[in-house]
């Protein structure tokens, strides 16, 4: 008699997804939160309240994850921003796209060696797509920056599950990147695991949650982490 063959998806372990640096190590912020600065700024028509709305709420995915302690913490507009290592998060539009034309976002982190994270840039790309805030037309921004925003904590791609929010292509209007997705949740879970309030208390941990000084720029590492990549239609396979 034949048995049919059953085969199970192997997803990779969350230890897997986390980026690294030149160096080998794992990227991680050594404390929270995570503060940055927005310019709403943009030539794709997108009214400025609806922008802050749209990038707040693609770094609120990421937070209040049962059993992680990421947070971001949103320091307000601030206008011109040019991006590069500068001990200042930001989150801008460009049409001076660096990247290749079906990108649609890029985010790029410096580290140290040991690969704690010390800033993030997350550029949006307006030169060679349209943009939206509730996925009528082109790319929508809150998905988009959602999955932005998990490169900027030191999350790879999924390349297993299209839901994923951290899977590295999206379609035209897509929205489900908004929300986090099992493979999302484990790896904040495991790189960014809560801690409760006795592991709070103890000398070790009051250095993890303490200020961070930026060291030298001799031991800083530049990391372009953040490819989103537009796709027309889902694939079939």
């Amino acid at each position: 008699m034949l048995l049919p063959l059953l085969t199970t998806l192997a997803l990779a372990a969350p230890e897997d997804q986390v980026l690294t640096n030149a160096k080998g190590a794992r990227l991680r912020w050594a404390s929270m939160p995570i503060p940055f600065v927005a310019d709403p700024a943009n030539s794709a028509g997108l009214d400025e309240d609806g922008t802050v709305a749209a990038i707040v709420g693609g770094a609120g995915a990421w937070m209040w994850v049962e059993g992680s302690d990421v947070e971001y913490r949103f320091r307000g507009v601030k206008s011109g921003i040019q991006g590069g290592y500068d001990s200042e998060n930001v989150v801008f539009f460009t049409d001076d796209w660096v990247g290749t034309e079906d990108l649609l976002a890029l985010t790029s982190t410096w580290s140290d060696d040991a690969g704690t994270i010390l800033d993030f840039d997350l550029a949006v790309n307006t030169r060679d797509h349209q943009w939206s805030l509730d996925g009528s037309v082109g790319g929508d921004l809150q998905n988009a920056l959602a999955h932005e925003f998990g490169h900027a904590l030191g999350l790879g791609h999924d390349q297993e599950d299209e839901e994923a929010t951290m899977f590295p292509s999206a379609s035209d209007g897509e929205t489900s990147k908004r929300d986090l997705g099992p493979s999302d949740l484990a790896v904040a879970r495991w790189l960014y695991p809560a801690l409760d309030a006795d592991e709070l208390d103890t000398p070790e941990t009051r250095t993890l949650v303490g200020c961070h000084s930026a060291p030298s720029a001799g031991v800083l590492a530049f990391f372009p982490a953040a490819l989103l990549v537009l796709r027309r239609r889902k694939e079939v396979t």
